[in-house]
């Protein structure tokens, strides 16, 4: 998985991850865990992407629903 991917997947604000991240590397920060994308996310939650969180559960509770409606409809038969 390559950086950006993992930053995408953490709703993070790719541009702003890269930055900071290549930054602390290269002023000779070894600690790789606070570096982790998810672990960062926590420190610097302005730069999370709210809205494709709120996506992702919007779909989320669109799925589920339509399961549920497959099942229903699965026992009326």
């Amino acid at each position: 998985m390559t950086i950006v991917s993992s930053a995408i997947r953490n709703d993070l604000d790719v541009r702003s991850y890269l930055e900071d991240l290549l930054n602390e590397l290269l002023s000779g920060n070894r600690d790789y865990e606070s570096l982790r994308p998810d672990t960062w996310a926590a420190s610097h939650p302005d730069s999370i992407r709210g809205h494709r969180q709120q996506q992702r559960e919007e779909h989320n509770i669109r799925r589920e629903r339509d399961r549920l409606r497959r099942r229903l409809a699965r026992l009326e038969k």
